[in-house]
């Protein structure tokens, strides 16, 4: 009864997210199209197969996200509903941004920053996704969540979400108190749902840009919680000081290199028997109804690193990390691994 319950409740609720994020995402790109050939709108997919493909994923996932709640990996107030009323006075200045997007887009143009912060490494100094700013003003964190959620049609959460389920999984006791770490918290939007899934002594929240983690203090509002500015390949804590790290779409905006480094230093702060469990895109041939979507990304959303990210071996570069066990599956445009020191 419980279980007809939530997917009479968790399904729909979701289900009407997508078609909210998906017609704001149709409403969007005709915006972009009417003021061609100024601007380039982003790429609308119109193969059939495909997106009927994604469809009955996106409702998968929304199934996958029902059983969750049910089995209690995570709490029914995860899917709590955004402001309506700030979502609907957020929507025209999404709109108006989308049309500067997509002339950068046009043109090209990776380096427009009014803000910017001289600390960061350069890798980061750039319009990912061609926003307005990167990742440099309170303006850009204003935006990114809603931006996020009308790309990925309403399913980044419930993406993120099932990260949750893949370290819960792993943990011998997932009901212990632990210290965590989040590597690229942004605006906090991943770090809402783990602070209502694990119990912690201690849950730092990092980033690099100022302007996000300030976004995701100011939203969250949560005294237990350390908001620390760290950029993931030189954490500023000692050794074992977390017995879980976890990140959330960060290592395909990162190079190679770096992304190397971001894994040395998770082992470094990890405790012995600790657990690091990363969300990110799926890679090439992961489902390979998608190859030409993955392809066509990077350039639509400027992201210089992304394609050599989909042909990186993470499991490799985990264990070539020092970490153990790792594991890794995959769901809708999500991908996940988890490990283990």
């Amino acid at each position: 009864m419980i279980k007809n319950l939530l997917n009479h409740l968790v399904v729909p609720f979701n289900l009407s997210k997508t078609l909210l994020y998906s017609s704001e995402y149709r409403l969007l790109y005709g915006l972009s199209k009417s003021f061609s050939p100024l601007v380039r709108p982003p790429h609308r997919e119109t193969d059939p197969e495909l997106v009927n493909h994604l469809r009955n994923e996106v409702i998968k996932i929304h199934q996958q996200e029902a059983k969750n709640i049910e089995e209690g990996y995570y709490p029914l107030t995860v899917l709590k509903p955004k402001d309506p009323v700030k979502h609907l006075k957020l929507l025209p200045s999404i709109l108006f941004d989308s049309l500067k997007i997509s002339r950068r887009r046009k043109i090209l143009e990776t380096k427009d920053l009014d803000e910017v912060d001289e600390t960061a490494p350069d890798y980061l100094k750039r319009n990912y996704h061609f926003q307005t700013d990167g990742y440099f003003s309170e303006k850009s964190a204003n935006f990114y969540e809603h931006q996020v959620e009308i790309l990925f049609s309403g399913t980044a959460a419930p993406m993120r979400r099932m990260l949750i389920k893949a370290i819960k999984d792993r943990m011998e006791s997932p009901d212990r108190t632990i210290r965590v770490l989040e590597i690229g918290a942004g605006v906090g939007s991943a770090t809402l749902d783990f602070i209502q899934s694990f119990n912690f002594t201690r849950f730092v929240v990092s980033d690099i840009s100022l302007p996000y983690l300030d976004a995701a203090k100011s939203r969250i509002n949560n005294p237990k919680l350390e908001f620390i500015k760290a950029a993931g390949e030189e954490l500023p804590f000692p050794d074992g000081s977390f017995e879980m790290v976890f990140s959330v779409f960060l290592f395909h905006e990162l190079p190679r290199s770096v992304r190397e480094k971001v894994l040395k230093e998770t082992f470094r702060v990890l405790s012995k028997g600790g657990l690091v469990g990363i969300c990110d895109s799926i890679q090439q041939n992961d489902d390979s109804a998608v190859n030409g979507v993955l392809e066509n990304f990077p350039k639509d959303y400027h992201e210089p690193f992304y394609k050599d990210y989909t042909i990186w071996n993470t499991t490799e570069a985990l264990a070539n990390a020092g970490f153990e066990e790792v594991t890794s599956h995959h769901q809708l445009l999500s991908k996940y691994w988890v490990a283990k020191k």
